[in-house]
């Protein structure tokens, strides 16, 4: 792909609700609603940017040089930052830049904030990671400079349609195995959803077909302090009720997080969505999980289990990632033991979303 056809890639962000019409609350508006969930009061607001994402006008354009690189094109653009296709102007490297928006830096999210990043990737140094090889300051602003993927994130993969479940099967057993090593290195990365799954055009080395992207707010275990405290720094479709708690985070956050991304790319929707983010919190902290036989009836039972028992409100009682990977791969082998069933599933939910489209015409 050339530097212009390649998929957005997505900045790294302190992403809050980017999908509801009312993003996450403040301390302030928590404590002047009746909520009934006290759960909530501890929350800070997160870094705001002075002008929004659709009134901030691009920066940097094709020819533009920031240190050794050349600016080929804009990828994407989020609350935190912009990335851009940029190729070395020394030796030809071809390479993604993100660079940090100047109206978000400040006390609550500094310079070193934005570029912990480099260091949490090489820390977890696995190879569905999406390399980070330099680092830099543009005009006072923060720059990383990462690998280039081709290819598109789970959620541009969607909008096409369902995905037949042996795949999912198959980037969900993926996304267990870069965790787990995450985990290992007491990595939590605390805003895995579908828009940080990237999906590659071609296989890489050992046939892997994904990668877990932006892990820019992920928790070290052993840093302390957090500089994502007292913030919910991640997606409130995904945040597991310790986040929302501002509990201290370990492994099992992500594993329910991991359960709601299951719900999507199996199910075809997520366990709990609200029109209104207040509501999504508060089903979080206490509403049950759906039961999975609801919209897969035919779902191997292990599996059915094992996914609500990741959406456990308490983190102890959630299955650990490598128990997941094994229940995933189970699944997926008794799936291609039936394709004819698993094609047949696949027409279903493609006919049910295609009626869904169809409804308000009528």
């Amino acid at each position: 792909m050339t530097g212009t056809d390649l998929a957005p890639l997505p900045a790294t962000t302190l992403t809050l609700a980017p999908s509801l019409p009312e993003a996450i609350p403040t301390q302030g508006q928590i404590a002047s609603r009746s909520l009934g969930a006290p759960e909530l009061t501890h929350l800070r607001s997160p870094p705001q940017p002075r002008r929004s994402r659709r009134a901030r006008r691009a920066t940097l354009f094709p020819g533009d040089r920031v240190g050794a690189w050349r600016i080929d094109a804009e990828l994407g653009r989020g609350g935190m930052g912009s990335v851009y296709a940029v190729t070395h102007h020394g030796f030809g490297k071809r390479a993604a830049l993100k660079l940090c928006h100047a109206s978000v830096l400040g006390e609550s999210f500094t310079a070193e904030t934005f570029l912990r990043e480099a260091r949490i990737v090489h820390r977890v140094d696995h190879p569905g990671v999406g390399d980070v090889f330099a680092t830099g300051t543009y005009r006072g602003r923060p720059y990383l400079v990462m690998e280039r993927l081709a290819g598109e994130t789970l959620g541009t993969r969607l909008e096409r349609g369902p995905m037949p479940r042996g795949e999912a099967l198959e980037i969900l057993i993926e996304v267990c195995e870069v965790l787990g090593a995450a985990h290992a290195a007491g990595v939590v990365h605390r805003d895995l959803k579908l828009d940080n799954v990237f999906v590659l055009e071609a296989p890489a080395a050992g046939g892997r077909r994904t990668k877990l992207l932006d892990w820019g707010v992920a928790r070290i275990l052993d840093e302390e302090p957090d500089p994502m405290h007292g913030m919910i720094a991640g997606t409130i479709t995904y945040v597991a009720p310790e986040q929302i708690r501002g509990d201290q985070l370990d492994p099992a956050a992500d594993v329910y997080s991991l359960a709601v991304l299951a719900y999507q790319l199996l199910l075809g929707e997520p366990p709990f969505s609200a029109g209104i983010s207040y509501d999504l919190l508060r089903m979080h902290l206490r509403a049950p999980p759906p039961a999975p036989a609801r919209l897969w009836p035919e779902i191997p039972p292990e599996l059915a289990v094992t996914l609500t028992a990741m959406l456990d409100k308490a983190p102890a009682q959630r299955p650990p990632v490598a128990e997941i990977r094994r229940v995933l791969q189970r699944a997926r082998a008794e799936l291609a033991a039936s394709p004819r069933a698993g094609a047949a599933l696949l027409w279903l939910r493609q006919m049910r979303g295609w009626l869904a489209r169809l409804a308000p015409i009528f």
